[in-house]
């Protein structure tokens, strides 16, 4: 039992292809694997982006940048209109919800 351990043990390391590393061309047992590393990505010179600058040490700069102002486009006439056919949207809704679960059978009929 044991020899056929050690036999399948030094089978599985000398074999050329493993779950990881795929097909070997070379038999040697030396891995030439480089790290990977994340690129840094630096933006394009064109890009400009609101509230950051880098000044001429190369510090960043970053500020804060108000919203723009919203002007409401709708008057209050729009505004009441609205709101009434939610209200009547909402009456609607609860008229058919309250028919139907009234009229519903008797769960003991059955």
């Amino acid at each position: 039992m044991r020899s056929t351990s050690v036999i399948l043990l030094l089978a599985a390391i000398c074999s050329e292809t493993t779950a990881f590393t795929g097909h070997s061309p070379s038999k040697s047992f030396v891995s030439h694997k480089s790290a990977l590393f994340m690129a840094d990505k630096k933006p394009p010179v064109d890009a400009t982006e609101r509230g950051v600058s880098t000044d001429q040490d190369g510090k960043s700069n970053v500020w804060a940048v108000e919203p723009k102002m919203e002007i409401e486009t709708k008057s209050s006439e729009e505004k009441g209109f609205s709101a009434i056919v939610a209200g009547v949207g909402l009456a609607a809704f609860a008229g058919t919800a309250g028919f139907i679960l009234t009229h519903l059978p008797d769960p003991n009929q059955f």
